[in-house]
């Protein structure tokens, strides 16, 4: 086999969870460090496998070791997918990982014979494994994988999550994220529905890859009475599900996956989960999507359950196409939607400019859900596992119980009367009152508990704060008068030009890229000035769209001139920064310190533009002074105890803050009263 990829120091200190400087001390003091085999003297390349082996065996760096050998044999398998093709180093892949686990012990090297006694008719893996590239390396590959990921199952899942790392990013196009699928799978509830004792069948006709199907059994352990039955407009696909379905565990006559419309043998599942079909912007038809819902819930049988994810566009935006009115209203008058929830920015990674939102539909429901409807909007709220248990909750109460006087209390949406929605005008489906009411309301008997628990937080944090002032003792800078003249004064590009500090160039980038969820940070003029950001790109999107981009290091600076100019320290790194802010990264073994440069920065000349000129203010002739090594210590230790007093102190704002927002939500919902006295 050729040698796996190469890694810069960037990546290395990526992948070892520690700082760039890190590896340069590990090279200089650790003989073992593999040597560069390409690249150049400022941007030296090391052997990825070389690397993994390396820290595997010392130990450094803050990665546990079974991310380091997953990362080991997913750069060895991502040579072999830049010789083969992504999609078709995915399908064999996964093919001789699902016949690994058929026979259950370790392939041979001929796999034919083998795979033709478990597939004779070529339904899942003989046509992949036939055509299979490099076959005496196969068999390494499989055992490499499972190492790294403990069975053949779950290796299944690195290898399809990675699928655009090796060249197929279409693959996971529309995966959902981990906590839109963990609220579906509490709304579905297939271990509730098992415990009636009779087989449960669950379909899915745009399937994609299984994902959703494999997860709604990921919690289940008798999955002997489980059926499937999915369909997808792809032939690869529908044997990749195929595969899933074996991994997991399932026999192959407990499912039915074609390239067609769902089967006739399964035209009454108990359960459908599924996702209306991506369309870009301009060809989205509301009308069509609605549709493709009205043909979902004729499937469904008396009690039978869907639960639909599409575009917002379709499902609860304002609607003023003629067409698509009239078929919301028909299917919202139907009776069988009983809950509508508008989800948060990004459950789509890959489309992080795709908003969505999801119906709950039930043929015949109870009688108390008639005539309501449970209507949630999270789009402003954090998309965590406390949102996801409180919204499945609400929705599997108001499934179960329906309206009551002395019912639950939503917490996360309001139950609305059909005829209150102007639903024949296509007015958007939202709740009544602020969003800030709607995602807190509490019952009467919860308000004052979360009050009390941000109060003993915050009495916690003021503790902290008197911990900290008396281990340190009162904060005294030992300021004095310097003696000498005034330290000479650098621009910042003479500072380039010093080689002490590198600028980073900002990148344009598609709005529609950029979204309220991610992986990467983007880092734009608005979040510089603000020093914080709400803005991110997924990693799947920056790879397809923006190959060229450099992430930030931890550390380094980004700075805008435009509209002002303002500076902020990145601190985690791994950010995007956006034109016109730029970046600069200060030269390992400078005496300059991040927080000195970002302060010296705040207080420098030729920031601004001068009355009359034609060209505004540039990064490069900001004026700083040239503190010696020491004072530039001394500064920073300031700004250092200056800073953890702030932090402490931000804690305690940020909890008042909630404690007032708290109050007078409780007071605006009519769920909170304080008794005379009572101090806050």
């Amino acid at each position: 086999m050729e040698q796996t990829a190469l890694m810069s120091q960037r990546e290395i200190a990526q992948l070892a969870r520690v700082r760039k400087p890190a590896i340069m001390n590990w090279r200089r003091r650790h003989p073992g460090f593999p040597a560069p085999v390409s690249g150049s003297d400022e941007q030296p390349l090391f052997p990825a496998d070389a690397v993994l082996a390396w820290l595997l065996h010392t130990g450094l760096g803050h990665a546990d070791p079974e991310t380091l050998r997953a990362e080991q044999t997913l750069h060895t398998l991502t040579a072999y997918a830049r010789r083969h093709g992504g999609r078709r180093t995915v399908a064999v892949l996964s093919a001789a990982l699902c016949l690994r686990h058929l026979a259950g012990r370790e392939l041979p090297a001929d796999l034919l014979p083998l795979a033709r006694r478990f597939d004779p008719d070529g339904e899942f893996l003989l046509r992949e494994l036939a055509d299979t590239p490099e076959p005496g390396d196969l068999t390494q590959l499989v055992e490499q994988l499972i190492e790294g990921a403990y069975d053949a199952g779950h290796a299944c899942r690195l290898l399809l999550s990675n699928a655009n790392r090796f060249g197929w990013p279409e693959l996971a196009a529309d995966a959902l994220t981990p906590e839109l699928v963990a609220l579906i799978r509490q709304v579905a509830d297939v271990p509730g529905r098992l415990r009636s004792g009779r087989p449960v069948t669950i379909a899915d006709g745009n399937a994609g890859t299984g994902d959703l199907l494999t997860a709604l059994f990921d919690d289940v352990e008798d999955r002997a009475r489980l059926q499937f039955v999915a369909s997808v407009a792809d032939d690869g696909l529908v044997r990749l599900i195929r595969r899933r379905l074996l991994l997991a565990g399932l026999d192959e006559f407990q499912f039915d996956v074609s390239i067609d419309e769902l089967s006739e043998e399964f035209a009454d599942p108990d359960l459908i989960v599924t996702r209306l079909p991506y369309r870009p912007a301009e060809s989205r038809d509301a009308a069509a999507d609605l549709d493709s819902v009205e043909a979902t819930a004729d499937l469904l049988g008396a009690g039978r359950t869907a639960i639909v994810v599409g575009p917002a566009s379709s499902l609860v935006d304002e609607l003023r196409d003629g067409a698509a009115v009239m078929r919301r209203t028909a299917l919202l008058s139907s009776g069988m939607v009983e809950a509508v929830v508008r989800l948060p920015g990004g459950v789509y990674p890959a489309r992080p400019g795709y908003p969505a939102a999801m119906w709950v539909l039930t043929r015949d429901p109870v009688p108390a859900v008639r005539g309501r409807l449970l209507l949630a909007d999270l789009s402003g709220a954090t998309f965590d596992h406390r949102t996801v248990d409180a919204a499945a909750e609400d929705i599997t109460l108001w499934r179960a119980e329906g309206h009551r006087s002395d019912g639950h209390d939503p917490r996360t949406g309001r139950i609305v009367a059909l005829a209150s929605l102007d639903l024949r005008r296509g007015a958007a489906l939202r709740p009544p009152g602020p969003a800030s009411v709607t995602l807190r309301a509490r019952l009467a008997a919860d308000r004052p508990a979360l009050i009390g628990e941000v109060e003993r937080r915050l009495s916690d944090e003021e503790q902290s704060f008197i911990r900290y002032a008396q281990e340190h003792g009162e904060l005294v800078t030992g300021a004095a008068q310097r003696d000498g003249g005034r330290p000479k004064e650098l621009s910042v590009d003479a500072l380039r030009r010093a080689r002490r500090v590198r600028q980073l160039a900002g990148h344009r980038l598609s709005p529609e890229h950029i979204g309220r969820r991610g992986h990467h940070r983007v880092l734009g003029p608005a979040e510089v000035l603000a020093g914080s950001s709400s803005r991110w790109m997924d990693r799947l999107t920056l790879a397809a769209e923006y190959p060229q981009v450099a992430l930030t290091e931890p550390g380094d600076l980004v700075v805008t001139t435009t509209p002002g100019f303002g500076v902020m320290v990145d601190d985690d790194g791994f950010s995007v920064i956006e034109r016109p802010a730029a970046g600069l990264r200060i030269r390992a073994g400078d005496p300059l310190t991040p927080r000195v440069l970002a302060a010296l920065l705040g207080t420098a000349r030729n920031t601004t533009r001068s009355p009359g000129a034609v060209r505004g203010a540039r990064l490069r002739d900001a004026t700083i002074p040239d503190l010696a090594a020491d004072e530039v210590a001394r500064l920073d230790d300031v700004l250092r105890r200056l800073a953890e007093r702030e932090r402490l102190l931000r804690r305690q704002a940020s909890l008042l803050a909630e404690l007032r927002e708290l109050a007078v939500t409780g007071f605006a919902d009519g769920t909170l009263t304080t008794l005379y006295g009572t101090n806050f």
